[in-house]
């Protein structure tokens, strides 16, 4: 008995004196996308405010590219040690092993959940040319003109094509589905009429919707958001719709879990940051800093969520 105490106490010291002198080098956030985004921004404002609480560089590395591939066998090639970290979206972690045969590997095995820090909804959004003035008439003239309007997406199974595909599954409409390398030039082709619609996170088009140039038609949050007050929901006319991204930090599976809870305690200060608030409501982002097992808990439900509407939708990234 008296060992098993002893050895107690060692394991517990142990894991206090790491988390006490880590990090004692400079910390990679590594980014699945360019800058820009609504994730490089959340990852820059995360590396800024762990420098400064943990008193270590943090820099942020953008590795685009692979439907997220590439950024996340960067850091599954790292040491399990808290140094390199993952700034993961719903598309990394949930929905590519369905829609991509190169992630022969479970995100959800792969790598821990840190912390989940803020999600976004996708506005459904038209060319100012389109004669729909709302989500009911989108949906007649799609049911009228079947298989003839198109919609863009920043590329085969990202959350802006996969969010757009599930509307016009509930929907029961039939539109042609337009990838791009990336929202930017998407968002391009909506502006100049090329497509007729965009699923965009909202930072992507409420400039552009005050200036007339294009038509926000409805927002598939489960509320309406603040800076978006006369945009309805999808679920005000298809109840239950709700899809969502969001951003977290993950770290490689097998990083200990005093060093884990370091990152989660101080990443979810970050909420108290007047201006950090301030930016998230720019972007249309819901500030949400779960804890560890929240975040846990909630992938496993996304994954059978998206697992049942993706594994028979033939979409393949390949």
């Amino acid at each position: 008995m008296r060992h098993m105490i002893a050895g107690a106490a060692l394991a517990l010291f142990s894991a206090c004196g790491l988390a006490q002198t880590w990090p004692s080098k400079p910390i990679t956030i590594v980014v699945p996308f360019g800058a820009g985004g609504n994730t490089d921004v959340i990852a820059r404002l995360t590396a800024t405010h762990m420098t400064r609480a943990l008193r270590m560089p943090v820099v942020v590395d953008n590795r685009p590219g692979a439907s997220g591939l590439i950024a996340a066998k960067q850091v599954l090639a790292a040491p399990a040690d808290g140094y390199t970290l993952f700034m993961a979206s719903v598309s990394q972690i949930v929905t590519a092993p369905f829609v991509n045969s190169n992630f022969n590997f479970d995100p959800t095995k792969e790598f821990a959940p840190v912390v989940n820090i803020g999600a976004n909804a996708f506005v459904i959004a038209t060319k100012s040319s389109l004669p729909a003035k709302n989500l009911a008439e989108l949906v007649a003239l799609a049911k009228q003109k079947p298989g003839v309007l198109t919609y863009g997406s920043g590329g085969t199974g990202s959350l802006t094509h996969l969010s757009a595909y599930l509307f016009t599954k509930r929907a029961e409409i039939s539109l042609v589905h337009v990838p791009y390398k990336g929202g930017a030039p998407a968002m391009t082709d909506l502006l100049g009429g090329v497509i007729d619609m965009y699923s965009a996170s909202p930072s992507e088009v409420v400039t552009q919707a005050a200036g007339g140039k294009v038509r926000l038609l409805a927002i598939s949050s489960a509320n309406r958001l603040k800076e978006l007050p006369n945009v309805p929901t999808v679920a005000e006319t298809y109840p239950g719709h709700e899809v969502e991204t969001w951003n977290g930090l993950f770290a490689k599976a097998g990083t200990p879990a005093e060093i884990l809870d370091r990152i989660a305690t101080e990443v979810a200060k970050m909420k108290s940051d007047p201006a950090t608030l301030q930016k998230f409501e720019e972007m249309g982002v819901v500030p949400l800093f779960t804890t560890r097992d929240a975040f846990g808990a909630q992938i496993q439900r996304e994954v059978a969520m998206w697992g049942k509407a993706l594994k028979s939708s033939g979409i393949n990234v390949d």
